[in-house]
């Protein structure tokens, strides 16, 4: 829980913090804390009880007994302790714990990264390409998080502003100058933003399609960018441009089909490299990647237009994104030797496996492309059955496994997933994820491309990597030479004196 320093003189006062908050009581108390339980109350904090809360009288008691000096609270609760009636308890509890962590928001240029597809991917890209131009950078991902000293995946998702703020002022405390958040439905529900502006909003994809209920995503996270502040959108998005226009938000575009700012165009694919001929102002330099794809390399050209708005040359810029060679379950692909190549990504929705389907297409080389298919659990029917529909016109062999549902839900979302199959008997039906992978290499040829998508648990990081390993594992034990290798194809080389 964020909290001054005991022996720190600076006073939170929430009356000046919320002008919009109606107070009722004798006095308008100064605070040192924000608790949301009496676990995490301590003398002189301020206790937020919302509408939702189960026993507000449970709650108002502690409070009395943990030494409060007011409530946060959406409705008049009877309880002799002045109260502040807001409108939103948590996102007024997010503007008060950002003043209490001495508002880092204000101290590092924070980027947000937003979009349906290729946040996360975008995200690392252009941490490492500030990191590249001597900039000390943040991150905060769902593949994990770093504070520009300590890196790690933590063990659950954020829940509360708090979690962001922390984060945030750790970036700040380790001398960070810029912070790169992810965000998505969880951050936007948190009301972290409310008291973080965001200097610089990057827009992946079309965000057309998020957000299907209230307000969208990216409206959102607009209403959070500072009047100064910047947007990069992709100019192919041209439902995302014209919403900049009208709502008057100064924008750079980059794109791979229409005319932007900073523009590139694939000129040839192979299967585990992208050449890409990228165009800034009168400056044009040759990208080679392993991160292969188009939407993939929208991502890259997105990290790359970021770069260049901070005065980095085209050509660094290129070097630091290239560098990047794997990013965990994003088009993360494992090779074999005379062995079917076996790549993981994790698309959960049919718009983003069908980018990634079209790609790989394009590296077949006379081979053919699997799918193994596992539906998320957030998945409705109607999105599985277009998850299904989406294999069958791209794959050319289909497997529908397990995925965070486990079993107990496959047959489920494997008949839902066949409900948008014109042919409901060429897809395979296996329920353990690890044979369905097995089986899938094995029955491949050498030149085939193997695509497993989707089933990655979300609920935290750490959860996400582990089942991201447990797949990779799989897919190296089954790539692993068996017995049957012919000997004559074993180099043996002489040992090498210290070696």
């Amino acid at each position: 829980m964020i909290r001054r320093d005991s022996c720190d003189s600076a006073i939170v006062q929430p009356a000046a913090l919320l002008p919009w908050g109606r107070w009722m009581g004798d006095s308008k108390p100064s605070i040192g804390g924000v608790a949301f339980s009496a676990e995490t109350c301590q003398p002189g904090d301020m206790v937020v009880i919302d509408c939702v809360h189960p026993d507000p009288e449970r709650a108002i008691a502690d409070a009395l007994a943990g030494g409060a000096s007011c409530l946060l609270c959406e409705q008049l609760l009877p309880c002799p302790l002045p109260q502040c009636i807001v409108p939103c308890a948590t996102s007024a509890a997010a503007v008060l714990q950002h003043a209490l962590a001495e508002c880092p928001g204000e101290a590092v240029f924070t980027i947000g990264v937003v979009g349906p597809a290729g946040k996360t991917s975008t995200s690392l890209l252009i941490a490492a390409a500030l990191r590249a131009g001597g900039y000390r950078t943040a991150y905060h991902t769902d593949l994990g998080t770093g504070d520009g000293i300590v890196q790690e995946t933590p063990r659950a998702r954020p829940q509360r502003a708090e979690d962001y703020i922390d984060w945030l002022a750790s970036a700040r405390d380790c001398g960070c100058s810029i912070a790169v958040l992810e965000i998505d439905t969880t951050t936007l529900a948190s009301h972290c933003l409310v008291p973080i502006q965001l200097d610089m909003l990057v827009v992946t994809g079309d965000p057309g399609r998020i957000g299907e209920f209230g307000p969208q995503v990216l409206e959102q996270a607009l209403d959070s960018l500072r009047p100064s502040g910047l947007a990069v959108v992709s100019a192919d998005s041209t439902q995302t441009v014209r919403r900049l226009k009208d709502a008057d938000v100064r924008h750079v575009t980059y794109g791979l089909r229409k005319t932007a700012d900073v523009s590139a165009k694939i000129f040839d694919q192979v299967r585990g490299q992208t050449t890409v001929m990228v165009t800034a102002g009168d400056t044009t330099a040759v990208m080679e990647t392993s991160l292969t794809g188009s939407g993939m390399t929208s991502n890259q050209l997105a990290a790359i237009t970021v770069a260049v708005m901070t005065e980095q040359p085209l050509v660094n810029a290129i070097a630091a994104v290239s560098k990047i060679r794997q990013i965990p379950g994003r088009l993360d692909r494992i090779a074999g030797y005379d062995r079917p190549t076996v790549v993981l990504d994790d698309a959960d929705n049919a718009e983003r496996l069908g980018d990634v389907l079209r790609g790989l297409r394009r590296e077949r080389q006379g081979g053919k492309l699997w799918c193994v298919l596992a539906a998320a659990q957030c998945n409705c029917d109607d999105d599985r059955a277009r998850l299904g529909q989406t294999t069958e016109r791209y794959a050319d062999h289909v497997i529908y496994t397990s995925g965070t549902a486990g079993k107990k839900r496959f047959l489920q979302a494997a008949h839902a997933m066949l409900d948008g199959v014109a042919e409901p008997g060429k897809p395979r039906l296996v329920a353990d994820r690890q044979r369905a992978i097995a089986w899938a290499i094995q029955h491949a040829a050498a030149n085939d491309i193997i695509l497993i998508a989707g089933g990655y648990p979300d609920q935290s990081p750490q959860q996400h990597r582990c089942a991201i390993e447990a797949d990779r594992g799989a897919v190296q034990e089954a790539l692993a030479p068996g017995e049957d290798l012919p000997q004559d194809m074993i180099l043996k080389f002489p040992a090498v004196a210290g070696l």
